[in-house]
């Protein structure tokens, strides 16, 4: 009986895997001009049973009840710096080198390269959002002044005076919190120029992204006719059993 289920539900597994691949590669593509975009990946692995192996019951849920079908194990991001570009705003920040800048949400401290900055109605330093962006001791940036200046280190000064640094932190766990912010176990970063008046661009390579779009969507479509195809094969035997 496991033999009924079983071709079908290995394609199945198969048409799976490539719409959460179709799910993950568009999402890159949507965000290939969003600033300091990272784009995702999947890992995945094959499941095995030897054949004729006594297994403890025929659910298609088990995974050792199958023959070989793939597996999302997981999905990774690729932190790999995207392309700097200049813009001439002054609040406009890009790390060039290893490095996020910290930021308080509601959901805590989190990080992000995303460096298109501005000033708040009091003056503090905020993300797109109005999440206030922090200095190196975890303190909120207020500036007032009319020239702001950054050095290569994050030094900020104010009409020539030097007022915080601020804060640029290296994650060797960096895990991906929806599209633009990370957590983790933040470290001082050391390898790293800060660069005034340009923004850091999407790591993603559209043309790419376009391919593997095309070959999963065929990828795709191939399962789908095959599982037709067994289906129909199926029905025939069982037409001819009766």
């Amino acid at each position: 009986m496991a033999l009924d289920y079983q071709p079908i539900f290995i394609l199945a597994s198969g048409m799976l895997l490539q719409e959460r691949k179709l799910s993950t590669v568009t999402n890159n593509l949507a965000n290939a001009d969003t600033p300091s975009f990272k784009k995702d990946f999947l890992e995945v692995a094959s499941w095995y049973t030897d054949m004729g192996a006594k297994e403890p019951d025929t659910s298609p849920e088990n995974p050792t009840n199958n023959f070989v079908y793939p597996m999302v194990s997981g999905v990774f991001t690729d932190l790999s710096q995207g392309p700097l570009r200049e813009t001439g705003n002054s609040l406009d920040l890009a790390i060039d080198g290893e490095g996020f800048f910290a930021v308080r949400t509601p959901e805590g401290v989190l990080f992000t390269r995303k460096g298109n900055f501005r000033l708040d109605s009091e003056g503090y330093l905020v993300t797109e959002e109005g999440y206030r962006v922090l200095d190196s001791q975890n303190r909120d940036i207020r500036i007032e002044g009319n020239r702001i200046e950054f050095d290569p280190r994050g030094n900020l000064y104010i009409d020539g005076e030097r007022s915080v640094s601020l804060g640029i932190w290296s994650l060797p766990d960096a895990q991906k919190v929806g599209e633009d912010f990370f957590r983790g176990t933040p470290q001082r970063a050391q390898n790293f120029r800060l660069r005034q008046g340009f923004l850091e661009f999407s790591n993603v390579n559209p043309i790419l992204e376009m391919v593997r779009l095309i070959e999963t969507s065929r990828a795709h479509e191939t399962y789908a006719r095959l599982i037709q195809a067994v289906d129909e094969i199926q029905g025939r035997l069982n037409s001819i059993t009766r």
